[in-house]
């Protein structure tokens, strides 16, 4: 169906998609460090594109809300150009915009997030949570999770994937112009078990053995793999989307 951007609506029209039902999507990401090979953007860049695949395979027409670009990214903090925002602000920061879209009429929002640090993530949850009810659905698509997280490789769902293979392939798939690609396949495949490092107490990358801010094997990323990942990540949003919708 059609995808409207909000950024070039005008309010009645803005209310006229929202009376005939439009669901609203709200791209949620980071500004933060992503290896030597990738702009601080990738999460927004990724969830923006996510949000534009999932447009045109919905059976609705669709707002899509200006990006979060700030978020709760501690592990990355000790980077130049990285923004960090406690908790308690990017709660506070999301429930108000989601509250914004629903005073504006919106029955149904996805937040499409893509910033995925675990406390992060809560953070979306809960300010999702705490804007759900009456007639306002507001879905959290969360592809970490079963079925789909296995489909998106090993190297995702060992914690290894920030601005590896994984990410570096979405972004060839997304926004090839924004990757450095010399860069990228100079850079040696760095193994690290996050989840079992931040267990054992690290705090920040520096701490966790990523003194780049990367992790995985960013050289073997390919545009046809970030194709396929773009296609499962899709496919899992529009099911959420669509099974709220019916």
């Amino acid at each position: 169906m059609t995808l409207f951007d909000a950024r070039q609506l005008t309010w009645p029209r803005t209310r006229e998609l929202a009376e005939a039902g439009t669901v609203a999507l709200l791209p949620v990401g980071s500004t933060e460090a992503h290896g030597p090979h990738l702009p601080l953007s990738v999460d927004v860049v990724i969830a923006e594109e996510v949000c534009r695949r999932v447009a045109a395979r919905l059976s609705r027409d669709v707002v899509v809300f200006p990006p979060v670009a700030y978020a709760l990214t501690d592990f990355a903090a000790p980077f130049a150009g990285t923004v960090t925002l406690n908790a308690d602000v990017a709660r506070q920061m999301l429930e108000g915009i989601l509250r914004g879209i629903v005073s504006g009429g919106f029955h149904t929002i996805a937040v499409v997030n893509h910033h995925l640090e675990p406390a992060h993530f809560r953070v979306v949850h809960e300010a999702a949570k705490a804007v759900q009810g009456g007639t306002a659905r507001v879905l959290v698509p969360d592809h970490r999770r079963a079925p789909t997280g296995p489909l998106l490789g090993h190297e995702f769902m060992h914690g290894g994937s920030h601005a590896g293979r994984y990410e570096t392939s979405l972004m060839l798939a997304a926004a090839p112009s924004l990757v450095n690609v010399a860069a990228m396949k100079a850079l040696p495949t760095l193994e690290v078990d996050l989840p079992g490092v931040i267990k054992g107490g690290a705090k920040n990358f520096l701490e966790c053995g990523g003194p780049d801010a990367y992790f995985g094997a960013p050289a073997e990323a390919t545009a046809e793999e970030g194709e396929r990942l773009f296609t499962i990540i899709t496919d899992a949003t529009v099911a959420s989307i669509e099974a709220a919708l019916t």
